[in-house]
Protein backbone atom coordinates (compact mmCIF):
# COMPACT_ATOMS: atom_id res chain seq x y z
CA UNK A 1 0.00 0.00 0.00
CA UNK A 2 2.78 2.33 0.89
CA UNK A 3 4.58 1.54 -2.32
CA UNK A 4 1.47 2.44 -4.32
CA UNK A 5 1.16 5.67 -2.39
CA UNK A 6 4.84 6.51 -3.00
CA UNK A 7 4.36 5.74 -6.70
CA UNK A 8 1.36 8.11 -6.87
CA UNK A 9 3.32 10.88 -5.15
CA UNK A 10 6.23 10.32 -7.55
CA UNK A 11 3.87 10.37 -10.54
CA UNK A 12 2.31 13.65 -9.34
CA UNK A 13 5.78 15.19 -8.88
CA UNK A 14 6.80 14.14 -12.39
CA UNK A 15 3.59 15.60 -13.84
CA UNK A 16 4.11 18.82 -11.89
CA UNK A 17 7.72 19.10 -13.07
CA UNK A 18 6.65 18.40 -16.67
CA UNK A 19 3.88 20.97 -16.34
CA UNK A 20 6.36 23.52 -14.96
CA UNK A 21 8.76 22.77 -17.79
CA UNK A 22 5.97 23.14 -20.36
CA UNK A 23 4.82 26.38 -18.76
CA UNK A 24 8.40 27.66 -18.65
CA UNK A 25 8.92 26.76 -22.32
CA UNK A 26 5.61 28.37 -23.25
CA UNK A 27 6.55 31.55 -21.40
CA UNK A 28 9.95 31.71 -23.08
CA UNK A 29 8.78 31.08 -26.63
CA UNK A 30 5.22 32.37 -26.86
CA UNK A 31 5.52 35.87 -25.43
CA UNK A 32 6.55 38.37 -28.08
CA UNK A 33 8.62 41.37 -27.17
CA UNK A 34 6.22 44.26 -26.70
CA UNK A 35 7.07 47.61 -28.20
CA UNK A 36 4.83 50.50 -27.32
CA UNK A 37 4.18 53.24 -29.84
CA UNK A 38 3.29 56.74 -28.70
CA UNK A 39 -0.44 57.17 -28.36
CA UNK A 40 -0.39 60.94 -28.25
CA UNK A 41 -0.91 63.08 -31.32
CA UNK A 42 2.22 64.60 -32.83
CA UNK A 43 0.69 67.01 -35.33
CA UNK A 44 -2.51 68.80 -36.29
CA UNK A 45 -5.34 67.00 -38.06
CA UNK A 46 -5.89 69.96 -40.37
CA UNK A 47 -3.15 72.53 -40.82
CA UNK A 48 -3.72 76.29 -40.71
CA UNK A 49 -4.54 76.77 -44.39
CA UNK A 50 -3.54 80.28 -45.52
CA UNK A 51 -5.63 80.54 -48.73
CA UNK A 52 -8.79 79.56 -46.84
CA UNK A 53 -8.21 82.15 -44.12
CA UNK A 54 -7.29 84.79 -46.74
CA UNK A 55 -10.51 84.09 -48.66
CA UNK A 56 -12.69 84.29 -45.53
CA UNK A 57 -11.05 87.56 -44.48
CA UNK A 58 -11.47 89.10 -47.94
CA UNK A 59 -15.13 88.08 -48.11
CA UNK A 60 -15.81 89.51 -44.67
CA UNK A 61 -14.08 92.80 -45.45
CA UNK A 62 -15.95 93.06 -48.77
CA UNK A 63 -19.18 92.69 -46.85
CA UNK A 64 -18.50 94.92 -43.83
CA UNK A 65 -15.75 97.38 -44.82
CA UNK A 66 -16.65 98.63 -48.31
CA UNK A 67 -18.07 102.15 -48.17
CA UNK A 68 -16.97 102.69 -44.55
CA UNK A 69 -16.31 106.27 -43.44
CA UNK A 70 -14.19 106.73 -40.35
CA UNK A 71 -16.12 107.68 -37.24
CA UNK A 72 -14.61 107.65 -33.77
CA UNK A 73 -17.79 106.22 -32.20
CA UNK A 74 -18.55 103.55 -34.81
CA UNK A 75 -15.08 102.20 -35.64
CA UNK A 76 -14.41 100.31 -32.35
CA UNK A 77 -17.73 98.47 -32.66
CA UNK A 78 -16.96 97.63 -36.29
CA UNK A 79 -13.52 96.28 -35.33
CA UNK A 80 -15.11 94.03 -32.68
CA UNK A 81 -17.77 92.87 -35.12
CA UNK A 82 -15.21 92.00 -37.80
CA UNK A 83 -13.01 90.14 -35.30
CA UNK A 84 -15.99 88.23 -33.87
CA UNK A 85 -17.37 87.24 -37.27
CA UNK A 86 -13.96 86.13 -38.51
CA UNK A 87 -13.33 84.06 -35.38
CA UNK A 88 -16.77 82.44 -35.69
CA UNK A 89 -16.09 81.46 -39.31
CA UNK A 90 -12.59 80.18 -38.52
CA UNK A 91 -13.85 78.06 -35.61
CA UNK A 92 -16.39 76.47 -37.96
CA UNK A 93 -13.47 75.20 -40.08
CA UNK A 94 -12.09 73.48 -36.97
CA UNK A 95 -8.37 74.08 -37.06
CA UNK A 96 -7.87 71.53 -34.27
CA UNK A 97 -4.93 72.10 -31.96
CA UNK A 98 -4.46 75.71 -33.10
CA UNK A 99 -4.95 78.82 -31.05
CA UNK A 100 -6.56 81.41 -33.30
CA UNK A 101 -5.79 85.07 -32.66
CA UNK A 102 -7.45 87.83 -34.66
CA UNK A 103 -6.20 91.42 -34.42
CA UNK A 104 -8.26 94.12 -36.16
CA UNK A 105 -6.92 97.67 -36.37
CA UNK A 106 -8.93 100.56 -37.79
CA UNK A 107 -7.29 103.97 -38.09
CA UNK A 108 -8.05 107.37 -39.53
CA UNK A 109 -5.95 108.54 -42.46
CA UNK A 110 -4.35 111.88 -41.53
CA UNK A 111 -0.96 111.92 -43.26
CA UNK A 112 0.63 109.91 -40.47
CA UNK A 113 2.48 106.62 -40.45
CA UNK A 114 1.40 103.44 -38.71
CA UNK A 115 3.68 100.66 -37.48
CA UNK A 116 2.60 97.44 -35.85
CA UNK A 117 4.85 94.82 -34.25
CA UNK A 118 3.86 91.46 -32.77
CA UNK A 119 6.17 88.97 -31.08
CA UNK A 120 5.66 85.24 -30.45
CA UNK A 121 7.66 82.13 -29.78
CA UNK A 122 7.20 80.77 -33.27
CA UNK A 123 7.31 77.25 -34.70
CA UNK A 124 8.13 77.93 -38.35
CA UNK A 125 6.79 74.53 -39.47
CA UNK A 126 3.31 74.77 -37.94
CA UNK A 127 2.54 78.39 -37.00
CA UNK A 128 1.48 80.95 -39.57
CA UNK A 129 -0.50 84.14 -40.09
CA UNK A 130 -2.59 86.00 -42.66
CA UNK A 131 -2.46 89.78 -42.95
CA UNK A 132 -5.03 91.75 -44.99
CA UNK A 133 -5.10 95.54 -45.40
CA UNK A 134 -7.71 97.75 -47.01
CA UNK A 135 -8.05 101.50 -47.43
CA UNK A 136 -10.86 103.91 -48.12
CA UNK A 137 -10.55 107.68 -48.44
CA UNK A 138 -10.88 108.40 -44.71
CA UNK A 139 -9.62 105.23 -43.00
CA UNK A 140 -7.57 102.06 -43.21
CA UNK A 141 -8.05 98.62 -41.73
CA UNK A 142 -5.56 95.87 -40.98
CA UNK A 143 -6.78 92.38 -40.11
CA UNK A 144 -4.14 89.92 -38.91
CA UNK A 145 -5.08 86.34 -38.08
CA UNK A 146 -2.56 84.09 -36.35
CA UNK A 147 -2.75 80.32 -36.17
CA UNK A 148 -0.43 79.22 -33.34
CA UNK A 149 -0.06 75.46 -32.90
CA UNK A 150 -0.67 74.08 -29.42
CA UNK A 151 1.58 71.16 -28.42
Amino acid sequence: MEAARAFQILAVRIRNEDAKRIVRIAIEFKRPVLTYLPTYQLGPNYKFHLPTVQKLTDELLDELWDGHKYNVQDSPALALRIAGELMRKLKAIQFNRYRLICVVTIGQKRAQSYNNAVSFLWDHERDNYVDVQREVTTAFIQVTTFGVYLD
